[in-house]
């Protein structure tokens, strides 16, 4: 049967835009794919010099086996910034990026949808990391008072002219406070983009890692079907190449030295890249009564935890395979014609990606591919990226070729192959659906299912529900950060000694909360209904041990700074850096913001979704706001879990004294399971 009907209230793109590598808008993106043009290339010595952080010896401690990158130029962004006026002339990479991105989808809009919905166009952007710009100024901001103190300590002449060569080197890459404050709370990028478009609305950055912005593009899309907003602006940013992020993913053993090869026998890991992708999201009847181009229908979003699991950072391919259930739960997957997976490049990721794609497939013959082998891992954009590809796919009615593919990383799938000639899609009578996947570090799934929407498929109107039943808190707790017991918390969740040192408190105290607020609700967590429990965590991005890893990479800046010193004294004042902890293998998942939720999933075995909301000091409200959604559109549990920060501007930096936590579900829900009830929550009505 080829007729496919669609319910007034899907969501649909009708416009989108993005700057990625060697790609300043989609037409250039479709060319790029079209010709397999690589744009994986050595990272410009201007963005950190290979001198200070490059090592081929793979041991090296605080060093990357890894230079290569996708990256945007900077006579691009230049470009950028004049065309964006004196306002924007001060503004970052990852600002100055959303801006154009933003400004690409919009330019299509009908003039009256946009003028209609100002007052209420929420913005939900993936992003895990903070602009790069910040790292070196903040590294000096944090280290001041240490530095002086380990140069006192020291035997060393002139030591007065050491510290001020340290501070004149640093203090050269300050700018304005304001812009530098701008850098440390990265929703300046939403604030942005509704001054500069004249917007009002909800804004949140959502973190879950890889899969961050397909996790926003939900948030957006759940936020359009309760009606709660007419129009909504989501997709990807990501601008973060510092050496930091190559040296986390050099000491998990994840980076390629040259190629990224996703799903090939030959790939060594994977390669970073940066961009933005930006979507506007509507629901189908309103584009269609205000004739906006609808360049795809979002049909549905599939999304899972992996629960208790041995690593944070290994995939699990039943977590995958509950997303996909999910995601076609009403829809046919027989009916998919291609899949865009996640596809890092890496063995261990791309082997169980395979394995999940042939399990849950089975019977199928697909086409599979990855855009990471073009332009890189763009970490929070990156599934924004792979959704822009397929709206692109079908616009054009052709699969790309992987030009690159010699044979599949695990032999012979029957499910899925690798295309290298391009298939073309034009002779397919029914509407073209495609999947596209997101994987995120802290074990989170998300499958999206786009559809082709050609103006001949039928209508229907959806079923409005009646009123929904208030969202109740159940329980909750708070924790305060000032003093974490390690071996309390080691001991109570079997974490091992050696991930101590590179767990940020905030992660390991959300643990603890989350344990007493269930306890003093009288609620048994194996009672529990654990595969539809989600965590929605609330906080500025960046947390302390970021910070501190961050401190520890950056002393490398003291060999050009102080290159005047013999070899020794040089030594013994990078010896700084040992007061932090050596870059491991466990260093990635501790100083990841969304891994706070994602380490409650690992320890209480639960299998919803967990993301992070950062609308920095309204973090809490905006992911309650959320989670009021997520209950309206699936009963459950939601352990939402919030830290109390607040800004030190002389040092530029968040400080975090609390860890709440609350236990939410609705009212019909609470009463049918007979859950304590210990509040209810009237309203919800969160605006930035």
């Amino acid at each position: 049967m080829n007729k496919r009907f669609y319910y007034d209230n899907d969501i649909c793109i009708v416009g989108l835009g993005c700057v990625l590598p060697d790609a300043g808008n989609p037409s250039e993106f479709w060319h790029n794919l079209s010709a397999g043009k690589c744009s994986i290339r050595k990272v410009p010595e201007e963005r950190w010099p290979s001198r200070l952080y490059f090592s081929q010896d793979k041991n090296e401690p605080d060093k990357t086996y890894s230079n290569v990158a996708a990256f945007v130029e900077e006579r691009q962004l230049e470009k950028l910034r004049d065309k964006l006026g004196p306002d924007f002339s001060q503004s970052n990479r990852l600002q100055t990026m959303a801006l154009e991105a933003t400004e690409q989808a919009l330019s299509g809009l009908n003039r009256e949808t946009l003028a209609r919905e100002r007052q209420n166009t929420p913005i939900f952007l993936g992003c895990m990391e903070l602009d790069e710009a910040f790292s070196l100024v903040k590294f000096y901001r944090h280290t001041e008072e240490s530095l002086k103190r380990h140069i006192g300590r020291s035997n060393l002449k002139n030591q007065k002219r050491i510290f001020k060569s340290i501070k004149e080197y640093f203090n050269r890459r300050e700018t304005k406070t304001e812009i530098m404050v701008s850098s440390v709370l990265t929703t300046s990028v939403i604030n942005l983009i509704k001054q500069k478009f004249c917007l009002q609305g909800e804004g949140a950055l959502i973190d879950a890692a890889c899969a961050s912005s397909l996790a926003a593009i939900d948030a957006a899309a759940t936020a359009l079907k309760n009606y709660q907003a007419n129009l909504a602006i989501t997709g990807g940013v990501e601008s973060n190449l510092s050496p930091n992020t190559f040296i986390l993913f050099s000491k998990a053993g994840a980076l390629s030295p040259g190629k990224c090869l996703p799903y090939d026998k030959k790939t060594e890991g994977l390669l970073q890249g940066e961009g933005t992708v930006i979507f506007v999201l509507q629901r189908l009847a309103d584009a269609l009564k205000d004739k906006n181009k609808i360049y795809g229908v979002i049909r549905s979003i599939g999304s899972s935890s992996d629960g208790r699991s041995s690593s944070l950072f290994s995939p699990s391919q039943g977590g995958q395979v509950l997303a996909f259930k999910r995601a076609y739960r009403s829809l046919d997957k027989n009916s998919v014609s291609y899949i865009e997976g996640h596809g890092t490049g890496t063995k261990v990721g791309d082997s169980t990606e395979l394995a999940s794609l042939s399990e849950f497939f089975v019977g199928q013959r697909l086409p599979v591919g990855s855009v990471k082998s073009l332009i890189g891992h763009t970490k929070g954009a990156a599934g924004a990226a792979g959704l822009l590809k397929c709206v692109l796919i079908l616009q054009n009615k052709v699969i790309p070729p992987v030009k690159y593919f010699e044979a599949l990383i695990v032999g012979q799938n029957k499910s899925v192959y690798i295309n290298k000639e391009p298939v073309m899609l034009g002779n397919i009578s029914r509407p073209l659906r495609l999947g596209i996947s997101s994987f995120g570090f802290g074990n989170i799934n998300y499958h999206l299912v786009l559809d082709e929407f050609n103006g001949g498929q039928e209508i229907i109107k959806a079923k409005k529900g009646g009123a929904a039943s208030p969202v109740v808190i159940l329980g909750g707790s708070s924790i305060s950060l000032k003093k974490v017991d390690f071996n309390l918390i080691a001991a109570k969740f079997k974490i091992p000694p050696q991930s101590l040192p590179h767990m940020d408190k905030s992660q390991l105290n959300a643990l603890l909360a989350v344990a007493a607020a269930l306890a003093k609700a009288n609620m048994e967590i194996d009672s529990l209904d654990k595969e539809n429990v989600k965590v929605i965590s609330a906080g500025c991005l960046g947390l302390d041990s970021a910070i501190d890893f961050d401190k520890r990479i950056r002393h490398w800046e003291f060999k050009d700074a102080l290159a005047f010193l013999d070899k020794n004294s040089l030594e013994l004042l990078i010896g700084h850096k040992n007061k932090f902890p050596e870059a491991t293998e466990d260093t990635g998942p501790g100083v990841l913001n969304n891994v706070v939720a994602g380490r409650i999933c690992n320890a209480f075995d639960f299998k919803g979704k967990n993301f992070n909301v950062d609308a920095d000091f309204n973090s809490f409200d905006a992911a309650l706001n959320i989670a009021g959604r997520e209950l309206q559109k699936q009963d459950g549990l939601i352990i939402l879990i919030g830290s109390e920060e607040k800004l030190n501007k002389s040092k530029l930096k968040i400080e975090r004294t609390k860890i709440h936590c609350l236990i939410l579900s609705t009212l019909s829900f609470a009463q049918k399971n007979n859950y304590p009830i210990n509040e209810l929550i009237k309203k919800i009505d969160y605006h930035e």
